[in-house]
């Protein structure tokens, strides 16, 4: 059963997405992958597709930002194609897009960004709303929650010009001071971390950066030329440093506000029904 066919079903009928799915589980158990590992498959990641349809319509349709077919969101100051659904280094589940935006800085656009996070909330966003402990929407306070709850979130930002690393590691330090002021040994080593993580290298136009955020003092950082990161390049062990990089996207002040008031608008429409 192909990826298209099952896609198809899902939004054809409820009901004929119920039945799909079922043949699909059947399908996938007969190409599970060698050797134990856990890689969702092509086949897989349609079968979830299927199941969300058979309730509603996964997240991933719902998400503006000018759809390109079916599977990129263009973000539209930058005509930049993100994928709807992304598999990062480090977390085999598949994470969906929920807002894209631009940041620029003296009228030159620098990059355009896309949240991602966990798949299941276009599965069952009740089971969401519990997890990240939600009763009524209000922007400020579900970013926060979000940052704070056992959920997997990404960060993906794809460099419209050329950047040296200096200067997106001093980018990155202003977002991050404005949450930690005199940083402790703990946070110094992770903002080392970071910049040796950039510094030296030439970030041409259509890097792809991940920012990878897997529990509170775990975020994963891939660098890659193109839009297939295939390795982890470093990991920041401190709770503080990653909420103040997310809090810099996402917070009062964000640097990409077109990033935040798209994924709020989503949010809202989908922890609101």
């Amino acid at each position: 059963m192909s990826l298209a066919s099952v896609v198809s079903s899902a939004r054809t009928s409820p009901a004929l997405a119920r039945d799909t799915a079922g043949s699909c589980r059947r399908d996938c158990t007969r190409h599970l992958p060698l050797g134990g590992l856990q890689v969702p498959s092509a086949c897989q990641l349609a079968c979830r597709f299927t199941r969300s349809a058979a309730r509603r319509l996964p997240v991933a349709l719902a998400t503006g930002g000018g759809a390109v077919g079916d599977a990129f969101v263009t973000e539209g100051s930058t005509n930049v194609k993100f994928p709807r659904e992304l598999i990062v280094p480090g977390y085999t589940g598949s994470l969906v897009i929920l807002g894209t935006g631009y940041r620029d800085k003296f009228f030159v656009k620098l990059y355009a960004a896309a949240f991602y996070v966990d798949y299941s909330l276009g599965i069952d966003t009740e089971q969401w709303k519990e997890k990240i402990g939600i009763e009524s929407f209000d922007s400020n306070s579900v970013f926060d929650s979000i940052f704070k709850a056992p959920v997997v979130k990404s960060l993906s930002i794809i460099l419209v010009r050329d950047v040296d690393g200096k200067t997106f590691v001093n980018a990155l330090n202003d977002v991050i001071a404005r949450k930690i002021k005199k940083p402790n040994a703990e946070e110094e080593s992770s903002l080392s971390t970071f910049q040796n993580t950039f510094l030296g290298r030439n970030l041409k136009q259509g890097t792809s950066i991940y920012l990878t955020w897997m529990e509170p003092s775990r975020m994963l950082i891939s660098i890659s030329e193109n839009q297939d990161p295939s390795q982890v390049d470093a990991e920041i062990k401190s709770a503080t440093v990653n909420y103040a990089v997310y809090d810099g996207f996402f917070g009062n002040s964000p640097v990409s506000p077109s990033l935040r008031s798209s994924t709020a608008q989503l949010l809202e429409a989908l922890l609101t029904k």
